[in-house]
């Protein structure tokens, strides 16, 4: 009798559930001045000309009409990767700097390397650390570049910027730059650029030996609002050239599990989302309420 009591008083226990990501941002607008391309409101709204064209596409780049409104990528499924230190995306072209605040992070628009030169995939730490950094041309911009000096100093022709963070002891860094508008391109030989004011920012907040995570992660599923998210971004090193099947067998896990709504996922939606790769993170599913797991009946 006192066993079946323990089991009467015993309450049930659920599994374990996936973690998913959350959304965090806001859908937000800017509006186009006289004169302006899209390359100036991407600089003035300090977000990616890439991510932005992707977001707008009946936007005339070169031409717009004044007043146009102009949707932002400012909002986002956080990436899946340790929220520690920083965590750069390259298919989206962004960073996540959660020095400050693990569950909120400062995210801030980049310029990667292009499909020769690319940005190294692997995990690094901040090796060092320069103000007004001097450029060392490497024999290989040369032979592109036989213009270029072999040292180019510190100043406003510099393309380092006026901040420089060492990934690990290799060559390349995150750094500042003289080109504003080439944040949200691939523009490097495989460093990652930022706007200078956001360097700054970032290489006042940043210690030496900080972790750094540069991955690639072209779709990101995610919850807000009770709801699940799909992000996804353009493949631009060709690293990943059909990630539907995948999205589709984690969101059909986290059905399994009773996460998620089975009925409100339509797989026509999901296709639509990752063809498109929009940058921006759509609505799917629900996140269905779950039933406690019943206790097997006495004998």
């Amino acid at each position: 009798m006192a066993a079946i009591g323990l089991l009467a008083a015993r309450k049930p226990e659920l599994p374990a559930l996936p973690q998913l990501a959350p959304v965090q941002g806001a859908e937000s607008y800017e509006y186009t001045h006289e004169h302006d391309t899209l390359l100036d409101v991407a600089a003035r709204a300090g977000v990616g000309f890439i991510p932005l064209t992707a977001l707008n596409p009946d936007v005339d780049v070169w031409v717009p009409p004044a007043n146009t409104r102009v949707r932002l990528p400012t909002d986002y499924v956080l990436p899946d990767a340790p929220h520690q230190g920083l965590v750069i995306n390259v298919p989206e072209m962004r960073l996540y700097d959660y020095t400050s605040d693990p569950n909120s992070p400062t995210v801030l628009a980049v310029a990667v390397g292009d499909i020769t030169d690319q940005t190294p995939v692997r995990e690094f730490k901040v090796g060092g650390k320069r103000v007004d950094p001097v450029w060392t041309v490497p024999e290989s911009i040369r032979a592109e570049r036989p213009d270029l000096p072999a040292v180019v100093p510190a100043g406003p022709d510099n393309p380092l910027g006026d901040r420089w963070l060492t990934l690990g002891n290799t060559s390349y860094g995150v750094h500042g730059t003289n080109n504003l508008w080439s944040i949200g391109r691939q523009a490097t030989h495989g460093c990652v650029r930022l706007y200078n004011h956001d360097m700054r920012a970032l290489y006042d907040r940043v210690p030496i030996g900080t972790p750094v995570r540069i991955i690639y992660q072209r779709v990101k599923i995610g919850a807000r609002d009770g709801g699940v998210w799909v992000e996804a971004h353009p493949d631009p090193y060709d690293m990943d050239f059909d990630p539907l099947p995948s999205t589709l067998a984690k969101l059909v896990a986290f059905d399994a599990l009773g996460i998620v709504d089975g009925g409100s996922i339509k797989g026509s939606d999901v296709r639509k989302v990752v063809s498109e790769s929009r940058g921006i993170p759509v609505r799917v599913g629900n996140l269905a309420a779950r039933e406690p797991l019943r206790e097997p009946p006495l004998r």
